[in-house]
């Protein structure tokens, strides 16, 4: 499957550089007189950057007086950006791959008075693959996956680029690497097996540029196939006469009752009459109640299963690409684990509880699928009202016994959609957690009551979970203020090394118990507890998780998403 090839840049040693030089005799960059600026570069020609992120390269560069820069494209960043009189060596970064398939290009241009001088730097390496989606039947069959790359062979020692698979056992080479086409164009050739079970299953390869670091995997994916088979439950359905009804699975016994609405997307007709749906959604009540506080505090809920019927379980690929189910449920593609639906659909399901009060309502949607994906998404209003409507979408991870299915559940529906939680895991690939999505946080932790586990300080005294650090009751629970949350590796600070929010493992913190306890009592009960009612309750209740259950943890996911409402849910 791994095709070895290289490329090799041509940096046309041993010319001569010229000059790029640019002259203004208007006063400019505070110091007045003319401005001269140069680059040595050749002449006319563009700057070369290789395709992966973190591609570097350097320019050369003189300016007499203060200058600035700018970019045209998001996927460059230039340091420094600015400075004075002198001499400087620019660095060109590549801060997203292209992935785009095709040549990409940017401007870059230094500011110093009226004149700008501009360079081109160009991305000449890509890869494309003919097709992004393969959809392959239950029975399975024989797959060819075909590419383009402008990127040059090279030796099976010295690769320049591969294709790798995310590791799916039903998948196997017909052929032990790539084969070559024509002088681009090359193919990988599968045999996918037939598909036993059920549900269908997803898989990605990964067309990567060479040298490839696993631990930055996302710096190095320029192009994603994604393969598509479908279960033995596949095909159409001839009955829609089950759709819409709704079963009540639990009534609140304390409380006033908060409504939980669970269903499935990409379930046939046959799928309910066999009693397959009602067994998926029984394994999701129960994984729901799993983790304490809510484990605690199952009593609580009012929960309800309403039934959907699909015409078939072909699911969307791509934001926001509705698919041929009944919710229009997609999934993004490569290493994304973005997931949704047709909200609005979701919605008129969900009124099929009679009386129900949408605004206080959280929502699952459970696709027919063992995709490894999740997302959540809380609303708000456009006067600035936060909603208490939630809905959490994710696949059957796995299958219903699996502890991904278990702990994905929980970490969306009970972490970002009841407790209205922030992710507390980071990526290399974000280094620094930009101000103004600080300034929207810290707004909705304040006006919102959300994302209560999260901090931006790390002042023992000042920080959000500051009483739990000076509580001798908390000192075995490992707490402290670790920098890394909100994905991003700097200017964000979490309260544990690791967590249900972090790689899924460990329970939750005391911060994001207390959430959890706040808001179910909040919406439950219709008032605010203290701090310390709080601690009572966790003193008694809490035991503390060994690694037992989630001895790993799992990948993490894309940040939960807020959706902004300009009109009533459910019209």
């Amino acid at each position: 499957m791994r095709n070895r090839t290289y490329l090799l840049w041509s940096l046309l040693l041993g010319l001569l550089f010229m000059t790029y030089a640019c002259s203004d005799d208007t006063p400019g960059g505070g110091s007045g007189g003319s401005s001269v600026m140069s680059v040595d570069w050749p002449e006319g020609e563009d700057v070369p950057l290789e395709a992966q992120m973190g591609a570097v390269q350097e320019l050369d560069f003189h300016a007499d007086q203060n200058w600035t820069t700018s970019v045209s494209q998001d996927w460059l960043e230039v340091e420094p950006s600015s400075g004075g009189a002198g001499d400087y060596t620019l660095k060109l970064s590549v801060i997203k791959p292209n992935d785009t398939g095709d040549v990409r290009t940017a401007t870059l241009s230094l500011i110093s008075g009226s004149t700008p001088l501009r360079i081109t730097i160009i991305q000449e390496e890509y890869i494309r693959v003919e097709k992004e989606t393969y959809n392959v039947p239950a029975e399975g069959g024989n797959l060819d996956i075909n590419f383009f790359t402008t990127i040059d062979q090279g030796t099976p020692d010295n690769p320049n680029f591969n294709v790798y698979s995310s590791g799916a056992d039903w998948i196997t080479d017909r052929q032990a690497a790539a084969t070559r086409a024509d002088e681009d164009t090359y193919n990988v050739q599968l045999r996918v097996l037939p598909n036993e079970g059920k549900q269908s299953r997803t898989t990605q390869f990964y067309f990567v540029k060479e040298p490839f670091d696993n631990d930055h995997a996302n710096n190095y994916i320029l192009a994603t196939a994604t393969i598509v088979q479908a279960g033995q439950g596949s095909g159409t359905s001839e009955s829609y006469e089950e759709d819409g009804k709704v079963v009540v699975l639990q009534e609140h016994t304390a409380g006033e009752g908060i409504p939980l609405v669970i269903m499935g997307d990409g379930f046939l007709d046959t799928d309910i009459t066999s009693g397959y749906y009602e067994q998926v959604m029984d394994k999701a009540v129960e994984h729901l109640f799993t983790e304490h506080p809510i484990s605690e505090m199952a009593e609580y809920f009012d929960i309800y299963c309403v039934q959907v019927v699909s015409p078939n379980g072909n699911f969307g690929v791509g934001e926001e690409n509705y698919g041929e189910t009944a919710l229009g449920c997609w999934m993004e593609t490569g290493t994304s684990t973005g997931v949704g639906g047709n909200d609005e659909t979701v919605q008129q399901y969900a009124q099929k509880v009679e009386g129900i009060d949408l605004d206080d309502t959280q929502v699952v949607v459970i696709l027919n699928s063992d995709a490894y994906k999740g997302t959540n998404y809380n609303y708000w209003y456009t006067d600035g009202t936060p909603s208490n409507f939630s809905i959490a979408y994710f696949p059957i991870i796995g299958n219903l016994e699996s502890e991904d299915f278990r702990r994905v559940l929980v970490h969306e529906t009970v972490g970002h959609g009841i407790g209205k939680l922030h992710d507390e895991y980071s990526y290399e690939e974000n280094p620094l957690m930009p101000d103004d999505e600080i300034a929207q946080t810290q707004q909705q932790q304040e006006d919102f009551g959300w994302w209560l586990n999260v901090d931006f300080t790390d002042d023992e005294q000042a920080v959000l979970w500051s009483p739990f650090l000076f509580d001798p009751r908390y000192d075995d629970q490992g707490l402290g203020i670790f920098e890394g949350a909100c994905t991003y590796m700097s200017g964000a600070y979490r309260s544990t090394e690791e967590s249900m929010m972090n790689g899924n493992t460990m329970g939750f913190n005391a911060p994001s118990r207390r959430a959890l306890y706040n808001n179910i009592i909040k919406r439950g009960e219709g008032r605010t507890p203290t701090l310390e009612e709080f601690i009572d309750f966790d003193q008694q209740t809490y035991v503390k998780p060994t690694q037992t259950r989630a001895a790993a943890p799992s990948r993490p996911f894309g940040r939960p998403r807020t959706v902004r409402l300009d009109r009533p849910l459910g019209r």
